[in-house]
């Protein structure tokens, strides 16, 4: 098995971060889900911080800061991730996956904002979702061909 990647990095490198970016939109989601079903999705109704902005928020709010706290990490992680691959990494599969990834990830944050701008609106809520679905299964393909790419 070749551990070095044909653009000079370590592939297995790139496939723990691709993998911790996964997790993380992973626990997202899951969070999403649990606030939609305990019909918290619409607590906090100032965007995107509840009301004590980067404080510890209360209680009626954990959840639905907590999936954004989340959300503002994976931006940080996948948008510096992606602009990496483009500059330093150089492998034009890697980066057009990741940079699919990002676009849809900027979108999920728009449409979250919209969720709660509309007031819940179920085709914006069901958008959002979707959108979250989208960005999960292109980062699964990343870390699919990643993991080819440190077999070959």
């Amino acid at each position: 098995m070749n551990n070095i990647s044909r653009v000079g990095f370590p592939s297995k490198s790139l496939f723990v971060v691709t993998f911790m970016i996964l997790s993380l939109t992973f626990s997202i989601m899951i969070i999403g889900v649990y606030l939609s079903s305990i019909h918290q999705g619409y607590s906090c109704k100032t965007w995107p911080l509840c009301p004590n902005g980067f404080g510890f928020p209360p209680q009626q709010y954990f959840y639905e800061h907590f999936h954004r706290f989340l959300g503002l990490i994976l931006a940080l992680s996948l948008f510096s991730f992606t602009g990496f691959s483009l500059v330093k990494v150089r492998n034009r599969n890697l980066s057009i996956k990741l940079s699919m990834a990002s676009t849809l990830l900027a979108t999920q944050i728009i449409l979250g904002w919209a969720v709660i701008a509309t007031k819940l609106q179920p085709i914006i809520v069901a958008s959002h979702l979707s959108t979250g679905i989208a960005l999960f299964g292109i980062l699964v393909l990343t870390l699919i061909s990643l993991k080819h790419e440190m077999k070959s």
